[in-house]
């Protein structure tokens, strides 16, 4: 009995991706359909909703803005969410955007070394939001039917989610990263923008 368990599990992968393409197999027709309605779905309403605002935040990366919103913001974004002031632009793009927009901006502060690691985890922990869009038109206008409890639902989103960020402005605040200070202290200027075709790739 122990042997065929031992079995099981060192062959479940195995057995649960073979059931999947059997599945795939004879339920082609239902499969077909739905694929198509997903790709219909992800062109209709996905693409043309977030697209824009990838475009936006990763040219808005590119250039001076996020350091001049950082020294207007940094005396707030410290004390409030022991965050750089220019992680204020993936507080901003969560909310406006909603996810993952809010979650690739601070991916790009951590890879361009703008933030440190616990500095990004506090801030992914409050910048992946829902966005007006998605609360408004789907959940309020869409399954409520009722626009006003749209903008209720709204704001109580926005405002639960900068309450999660002072929360986890506690996180990991004693640990100092040496090496990420290190860098940032010869580091003189972002990202700046050298080909726009490039970017836009």
């Amino acid at each position: 009995m122990q042997f065929i368990v031992i079995s099981i599990r060192k062959y479940f992968f195995t057995i649960l991706f073979l059931l999947f393409t059997l599945s795939l197999i004879l339920f082609s027709s239902t499969n077909l359909e739905a694929a198509q309605n997903g790709l219909k779905l992800w062109a209709n309403s996905v693409l043309p909703t977030l697209f824009p605002f990838f475009v936006a935040t990763e040219l808005l990366c590119r250039t001076n803005f996020v350091q001049i919103l950082g020294k207007f913001l940094n005396k707030f974004m410290k004390p409030v969410f022991n965050v750089p002031g220019e992680s204020a632009i993936a507080i901003i793009m969560g909310i406006i955007s909603g996810y993952p927009v809010g979650a690739k901006v601070v991916c790009n502060l951590y890879d361009n070394k703008i933030c440190s690691k616990s500095e990004a985890e506090r801030l992914i922990a409050f910048t992946s939001n829902s966005g007006p869009i998605f609360i408004l038109g789907s959940v309020g206008i869409s399954l409520l039917g009722n626009a006003q409890i749209g903008k209720i639902l709204l704001i109580a989103h926005i405002l639960s989610s900068l309450f999660v960020g002072i929360i986890f402005r506690f996180w990991k605040q004693n640990r100092v990263d040496l090496t990420f200070r290190n860098y940032k202290s010869e580091s003189k200027s972002l990202i700046h923008i050298s080909n726009l075709g490039e970017i836009l790739r």
